[in-house]
């Protein structure tokens, strides 16, 4: 993301984050210190988060969607202020997810994360409220989020922990637990006056949804197997709760790397990509397209490297073979 006025906004963003979590009490405002270290991206800095080729783009798509409504009508587009408060109610909310899912997924994470999810759940609702006022429509919209967030969770947690069949069209409904990325954005299209374009922002959420989900799938396969969670590419690939453990990833990595698994899967999650740039268009959301080109290489670079290893793997066992 290189446009200067984006760059100013997530920058805005970020500082109205560190102030309030500076200005906490002891001890959580070093809790909250520890957290935003425990988000830094490959050394980078905790604000390169939202801003990676492996981020969510939640926190930018206000920033986009007030671009595009500045072209369009630049009197009825919202500030820049009330743009950079949804950026950070969309980290705050993030933020809080994201401490929800670490406590589901990791049984090493930093429990006392959880604590600090009060304080991003009660800041995300207060900068809200500041922005969106008590618009009935935004309200319920959010709530309907925040609902479908936490259903699908919960589905896709049960579904992680048994050896019931993992199908494609249950993989795609648990994709709907990014359902809170679209709060920030509707809150923006209905003080822009378009409520009409909540459905295309719905669309766009589940598409980058359902891409995230493949990618995070092919990169936290080892990860998920030894947390014990059956993703929908684990199923795929043969593994049952019931196996024995010790052999278990070494079964796989046949179906994983020659069986062609694991680009299929990265290969769908281009296709899926593809299609929320789609979406994104017809939204007017220039912006993306430099996005997806981004995301895109990268999936084409991890599709490589996952093909070199497969083929390593092919030549090794034929050589194995032949000195048998």
């Amino acid at each position: 993301m290189k446009d200067d006025t984006l760059c100013s906004g997530l920058d805005d963003a970020w500082t109205l984050v560190e102030r309030r979590l500076a200005a906490l009490p002891p001890p959580l405002n070093a809790l909250g210190r520890h957290f935003l270290d425990s988000v830094s991206a490959g050394g980078n800095g905790y604000r390169t988060y939202f801003s990676g080729a492996l981020a969510s783009p939640i926190a930018l798509l206000p920033l986009w969607l007030r671009e595009r409504f500045l072209q369009e009508s630049p009197h009825s587009a919202p500030s820049h202020e009330v743009t950079v408060r949804l950026a950070a109610a969309a980290m705050w909310g993030y933020f809080y997810i994201r401490i929800q899912d670490n406590a589901l997924d990791d049984a090493n994470s930093h429990r006392a994360h959880l604590l600090l999810g009060n304080v991003c759940g009660m800041e995300m609702v207060r900068l809200f409220g500041e922005a969106a006022g008590d618009s009935g429509l935004f309200h319920e919209q959010s709530a309907q989020a925040w609902l479908d967030f936490t259903r699908c969770t919960l589905a896709e947690h049960e579904q992680l922990l048994s050896d019931e069949p993992y199908t494609e069209e249950l993989f795609l409904q648990h994709c709907d637990k990014v359902a809170f990325a679209r709060v920030p954005a509707l809150a923006m299209c209905l003080l822009a006056g378009r409520p009409e374009l909540q459905g295309a922002v719905k669309e766009l959420i589940l598409q980058l949804g359902v891409a995230y989900g493949l990618v995070n799938d092919a990169l936290g396969w080892p990860r998920d197997l030894e947390n014990h969670h059956r993703t929908y590419l684990l199923a795929r690939a043969g593994y049952l709760h019931t196996e024995p453990g010790e052999d278990t990833r070494e079964r796989l990595r046949p179906h994983l790397y020659e069986g062609g698994l694991l680009v299929q899967t990265l290969e769908q999650a281009a296709l899926w990509q593809r299609r929320a740039a789609e979406t994104a268009a017809t939204l007017g959301l220039s912006h993306f397209s430099a996005y997806t080109q981004e995301r895109l290489a990268l999936l084409e670079k991890l599709v490589s490297e996952v093909n070199l290893i497969s083929l390593q793997r092919s030549l090794s066992r034929t050589a194995r073979e032949q000195s048998a």
